[in-house]
């Protein structure tokens, strides 16, 4: 059994040399690693005399290296709230320098890489100091812009001490995750925890179902730490039967998973998908399974967090040893306490907006939406300055339709699904506060943490700029040659403006370029495209549908042969010649 160690230990009390540390596309590394790659990062830090360090990897081992490297000299760690070059440049102007595991990244001249080899053994090194060694996250928050989160040593590692006591026993022995290393949760479940309670983290991050069918069978009694968006998408990919014996547990978090799909993943895993309540500024809260999707249990607080009811607006207000500043922090969130002292989430308590001076909750639009039969999901956003409407501010719902609605969309078209809704809405909400402007999707713009960011809600209702023009990748399987890719047709797709309003369906020549697109990412296409041999469109594609690419390649012939299947049909299938290379 592995002994657990805090971080502001780790280095100082050790493990043996041969202890594994990770797993990745780098190859294995091991305490004896950690140690050389922390040492040398460590020397050219003090070297370069810098004071704080903005961390910009995807890669956890990296990103373990660089944090303790600067923690051990002195300095203090911040990290991004995503890897935009964008936002890496603001965030970088607050820091001496970046750290990246290429050693290039926008901001400031100064520009260490992370990893460099070296033959020295790794250095000894001093107990670190929980109160004074910090780190700066930087939340998205609802927005879009971001706001810098304060953290001492000491609330991580209070953190990741209750992490072990209350979900340890699990059995794992690795840790795979689909979430970013740099944000708090990312931090703490796999990188953290991994490191002090002896386990082996996964350097990179899963992005499809098939990657995590496959690693679960290649680690050791791995743990999926994992978001809402992936659970609700791999659901009706993954084999759980297979993963039942593999699998010991999996972590959501970063926003509210559907009852449904947590039940139906404790319906077939004998190790519990367990969801994990909390947020940068608080950290963990409190933890739930769910077991019966029609009664979704009450929240149980984590050892030593305190969760009170405070008197503005019902929200929830939290005193933790997790928190920077001791006190009571009150979070965006309303609920109710029980007697029990666990307690019960009824959504956010700050999405208040005005509208011709009157104070319009959104939450509440999007409440009485998710109550009608015909939607699954449903977030409004305010859209400003309207060419087309006329008005400064008007409402937008993007809807994830039910199966039902789905089944409305594609007999009325996108009118008579409109006025559905509106129908609805209109006993409850006034005339203003209507929605204006409607998109259906497959399913909401998130972040990996599984939050929806309002510019990204907004994004959806341009009319060309900012829409996407390429279909969601679900899943990638490469079998016997052949490249299968899942792809969600998302009725928000720019292709389906006009083609047909009320039917819209796949133009032909888009499943080309899109054939021809992914082959270049896949395959070695020698030449330039000469002709089609052959093309067949069989059935059409419509908004809305999941279907699979299917490509294969002969290099001999340089020929490309491409097909959309759906799991009941055959929709278009062609080859492709092309010429050879001048």
């Amino acid at each position: 059994m592995n002994t657990f160690v805090p971080i502001a230990k780790l280095l100082s009390a050790g493990r043996a040399d041969d202890h594994p540390v990770s797993r990745g596309d780098g190859g294995p590394r091991t305490f004896g690693d950690l140690r050389r790659d922390v040492g040398g990062l460590t020397g050219r830090l003090a070297r370069a005399a810098g004071a704080n360090w903005l961390i910009a990897s995807e890669d956890a081992y990296a990103l373990a290296v660089a944090l303790l490297a600067v923690l051990h000299s002195g300095g203090r760690a911040l990290f991004p709230a995503n890897l935009q070059s964008g936002h890496l440049g603001e965030i970088a102007g607050l820091a001496d320098g970046v750290l990246s595991l290429q050693g290039a990244c926008a901001g400031p001249a100064l520009t260490l890489p992370i990893l460099e080899d070296t033959s020295e053994p790794g250095p000894s090194f001093d107990d670190l100091d929980p109160e004074t060694c910090a780190i700066q996250l930087h939340t998205s928050g609802s927005t879009g812009r971001p706001e810098a989160i304060h953290k001492p040593l000491r609330c991580l590692d209070a953190e990741v001490a209750v992490l072990e006591k209350v979900f340890g026993g699990c059995g794992a022995g690795s840790v795979l995750a689909t979430v970013p290393p740099y944000h708090i949760y990312g931090l703490l479940f796999r990188v953290l925890w991994p490191l002090a309670a002896g386990r082996i983290l996964e350097a990179g991050a899963i992005g499809f179902p098939g990657e995590l069918a496959a690693l679960a069978q290649q680690r050791p009694a791995p743990l999926l730490v994992s978001s809402p968006a992936f659970l609700k998408r791999a659901l009706p990919v993954l084999d759980l039967s297979q993963l039942d014996a593999r699998l010991h547990g999996i972590f959501s978090s970063g926003g509210p998973l559907e009852p449904g799909v947590a039940a139906a993943y404790n319906a077939q895993l004998r190790h519990k998908l367990v969801e994990v309540y909390g947020s940068t500024e608080t950290g963990g809260i409190g933890y739930r399974s769910v077991t019966d999707a029609a009664a979704p249990p009450p929240w149980t607080p984590l050892p030593g967090v305190s969760v009170t009811q405070s008197a503005a607006a019902d929200a929830i207000a939290v005193t933790s040893p997790f928190l920077a500043v001791p006190g009571s922090f009150v979070t965006g969130d309303r609920g109710t306490i029980l007697a029990d002292g666990r307690f019960a989430l009824a959504g956010r308590s700050d999405r208040i907006i005005k509208l011709e001076e009157r104070r319009i909750s959104l939450i509440e639009i999007e409440d009485r939406l998710k109550a009608c039969p015909e939607v699954a999901e449903a977030r409004v956003v305010a859209l400003t300055a309207g060419a087309t409407t006329g008005e400064r501010v008007v409402l937008g719902a993007a809807v994830v339709p039910s199966g039902r609605g789905w089944g409305k969309l594609r007999a009325g078209g996108k009118r008579a699904l409109r006025e559905i809704l509106h129908n609805a809405l209109k006993p409850h909400v006034e005339a203003l506060a209507l929605p204006r402007r409607w998109r259906f999707v497959g399913r909401l713009p998130v972040t990996p943490q599984g939050k929806t960011v309002e510019a990204e809600l907004a994004a959806l209702f341009e009319p060309a700029m900012g829409r996407r023009v390429d279909p969601e990748i679900l899943d990638c399987r490469t079998e016997n040659g052949e490249v299968r890719l899942s792809l969600s047709l998302e009725p928000a797709l720019f292709y389906f403006d006009g083609h047909f309003d009320e039917a819209p369906i796949l133009p032909g020549v888009v499943q080309i370029d899109w054939a021809l697109a992914q082959a270049r990412r896949h395959f070695d296409l020698e030449g330039s495209f000469h002709r089609i041999e052959t093309l067949k469109f069989f059935k059409v594609l419509p908004a809305g549908a999941q279907v699979t690419l299917a490509l294969e390649f002969d290099a001999a012939k340089k020929r490309l042969v491409f097909s959309y299947r759906s799991a009941d049909a055959t929709h278009s299938a062609g080859r492709i010649k092309f010429e050879p290379a001048p």
